[in-house]
C-alpha cells in the first residue's frame, strides 16, 4: 500500500516536471525557430537584392546616359554594364551616380530603396579595393597626408600595402608615375617599379629631371598602381592640396568638366592636353597641343558645365583616371602657368571607393560580399541588409 502511494507521488512529480519543462522550453524553442526563419528570409531577400544590383542593367538599360539626369525616368535599378555579357561587370558611370554630390546628378538612397522594393528594410552598399594602400604608418592617404616628398629633383614615395584585415602583403608590385608642371611645361615621368618588402612596405623614388627644382614645380600628381596576384588597384595623390579648377566627370564617351564647389577661376582657362590611364595600366593621350599658344579648348568658367568633349570608343578602353593639363592663373599666387589635375576624383585616394545607403547596420543584419569588375579592375562589392523598426 505504501509503495503504491510512493508510486503515485513520483508519477505526479514527473508529470509536473514535464509540464513545467513544456511551458518553459517549448516557447523558447518556438522563438528560436521563428528567429531562424526570419534570418533565412532576410538572407533570401538580401541575395535577391544583391543579384538585382549587380546583374541587372536597370530600366532603361542605359539609364545613366539620361542628360540632364532625371531620377523619375529610372524605373528599375541595376548597375550591370549593358556592353558586357559577363556576370558582375558593373558600369562605372552607373556606380558614379551613387556618389553623393555628383555634379551631374545622383540617385538618392530613398529612390533606390523604392526601386528595389525595400520598404521596411535598410541597407548599406559599399565598393572597396581588394586590399589597402596607405602611408607607412597605416594612415589613410589623402590630400593633406600624401605619401610623397620632393627633395631636389627627386620625388620620393613610401607606401604600405596590406590585406583588408591589416596583414601586410609582401612582393606586391608598386608602379608609380608622376605628372607635373612647371610654369611653361608639362611632364610625365617614366614608370617606376618596385616590390613591397616582408612588412608590406615600399620605398622608392622617381627622378623629375636634373634641371628641375622643387621651386619650379607648380603642380604634381602621382598615380600608384599596385598589383597583387594579378589583381590591381589604383591610388591617386597630389604632392599638396589639389588646385580646384574643375571637376572631371565621364558619361559614356563624353568628358564633362563642371565647376567646383569652390570659387571658379575668373580668368581665361584653356586645356592644353589630356591623358588617361586605363584599368589595365596603359597610358593614353586624348589630345596634345604642340604649344600652349594653340589654346585647344577654352573653358566657359561662368557656366556650371565648363566644357565637354566626346571621343568615340573612349568607354571601351576602360578609362579609370584622367589627367588634364591647363593654362590658367595659379590660385597659389604664382601667376599664369600650367596646372595639372586628375579625376574623376570621388574617394580615389581612400580605402573605399564609396559608401552608400543608410546608417550603420544593427543587430541581426545580413552581410554579403562579391568580387566585381569596374573598368577592367577588381573591387569588392558589399551589401548589408536589415529590417527597420516599425
Amino acid at each position: 500500500m505504501v509503495n503504491a502511494v510512493y508510486d503515485h507521488i513520483v508519477a505526479i512529480l514527473v508529470i509536473c516536471v514535464i509540464f513545467v519543462g513544456a511551458v518553459v522550453v517549448l516557447p523558447a524553442l518556438s522563438v528560436a525557430n521563428i528567429k531562424a526563419v526570419d534570418q533565412q528570409q532576410l538572407r533570401n531577400t538580401a541575395l535577391n537584392v544583391f543579384n538585382t544590383m549587380l546583374l541587372d542593367t536597370g530600366e532603361p538599360a542605359n539609364w545613366v546616359s539620361i542628360d540632364p539626369f532625371d531620377i523619375n525616368k529610372v524605373t528599375r535599378f541595376g548597375l550591370a554594364n549593358v556592353r558586357h555579357s559577363t556576370f558582375y561587370v558593373l558600369d562605372p558611370n552607373k556606380v558614379q551616380r551613387l556618389i553623393k554630390g555628383n555634379p551631374l546628378g545622383e540617385l538618392p538612397y530613398d529612390t533606390v530603396k523604392k526601386l528595389l522594393g525595400l520598404q521596411g528594410y535598410g541597407f548599406t552598399f559599399k565598393i572597396t579595393p581588394p586590399f589597402n594602400v596607405t602611408n607607412l604608418d597605416g594612415t589613410k592617404i589623402d590630400s593633406t597626408h600624401p605619401p610623397i616628398t620632393l627633395i631636389g629633383s627627386t620625388m620620393r614615395y613610401a607606401i604600405k600595402v596590406s590585406y583588408l584585415d591589416g596583414r601586410p602583403i609582401p612582393n606586391a608590385l608598386v608602379e608609380a608615375t608622376a605628372y607635373y608642371t612647371t610654369k611653361n611645361d608639362f611632364f610625365i615621368t617614366p614608370k617606376s617599379s618596385n616590390l613591397t618588402d616582408a612588412l608590406g612596405q615600399c620605398i622608392g623614388s622617381v627622378s623629375l629631371g636634373k634641371d628641375i627644382k622643387v621651386s619650379d614645380i607648380r603642380s604634381l600628381i602621382v598615380i600608384f598602381r599596385v598589383t597583387v596576384a594579378n589583381v590591381a588597384t589604383m591610388v591617386v595623390t597630389y604632392a599638396s592640396s589639389a588646385v580646384k579648377i574643375a571637376d572631371i566627370n565621364l558619361v559614356g564617351d563624353t568628358i564633362i568638366l563642371t565647376r567646383t564647389k569652390d570659387t571658379p577661376p575668373n580668368d581665361n582657362v584653356w586645356i592644353i592636353n589630356a591623358t588617361y590611364v586605363t584599368g589595365y595600366g596603359n597610358l593614353r593621350y586624348l589630345f596634345n597641343a604642340s604649344s600652349k599658344n594653340d589654346k585647344l579648348y577654352q573653358l566657359n568658367t561662368g557656366a556650371k558645365r565648363m566644357w565637354n568633349g566626346t571621343y568615340v570608343g573612349l568607354s571601351y578602353n576602360d578609362p579609370v583616371c584622367f589627367v588634364l593639363n591647363f593654362w590658367a592663373v595659379d590660385p597659389l599666387g604664382n601667376g599664369r602657368s600650367e596646372i595639372v589635375i586628375a579625376g574623376p576624383f570621388q574617394n580615389m585616394m581612400g580605402y573605399a571607393v564609396f559608401d552608400y545607403g543608410g546608417s550603420e547596420p544593427g543587430y541581426g543584419s545580413i552581410r554579403l560580399q562579391r568580387s566585381v569588375i569596374i573598368s577592367g579592375m577588381t573591387y569588392i562589392a558589399e551589401l548589408w541588409l536589415w529590417k527597420e523598426s516599425p
